[in-house]
């Protein structure tokens, strides 16, 4: 078995790391994506209805209808902001990690 020298130890915590990093930024853009799909059919569902309620600890609540297209729109904006976020943070993660396991790789070989 080979020992690691610190530098390639450091490396390595790094790398796992940014790897469980990468791994949650997945899940939460996956979250997002599902809220904004189910914002999506939530508008469509609306679209034909007259009268909107809306449920707030256990009790129906009638709404005004175009103020609830309002908020579910401002908050799949929000939605579609994260997410750009989250894939830019994907991106730097990606492009680090394979920086990272390069410089492992380098390291590894006698």
């Amino acid at each position: 078995m080979v020992e690691l020298s610190d530098e390639a130890k450091e490396l390595l915590m790094k790398f796992q790391t940014r790897n469980q990093q990468l791994q949650e930024l997945t899940a939460q853009k996956q979250n997002l994506e599902l809220k904004k799909i189910e914002i999506d059919e939530v508008l469509k569902e609306i679209e034909d209805k007259n009268e909107i309620y809306k449920e707030i600890a256990g009790i129906l609540i009638k709404k005004d209808k175009e103020q609830v297209k309002k908020d579910l729109q401002e908050e799949k904006e929000l939605i579609e902001i994260k997410t750009k976020k989250i894939n830019e943070s994907e991106a730097q993660l990606k492009d680090q990690l394979q920086k990272d396991r390069s410089k492992l790789e380098s390291i590894m070989q006698p």
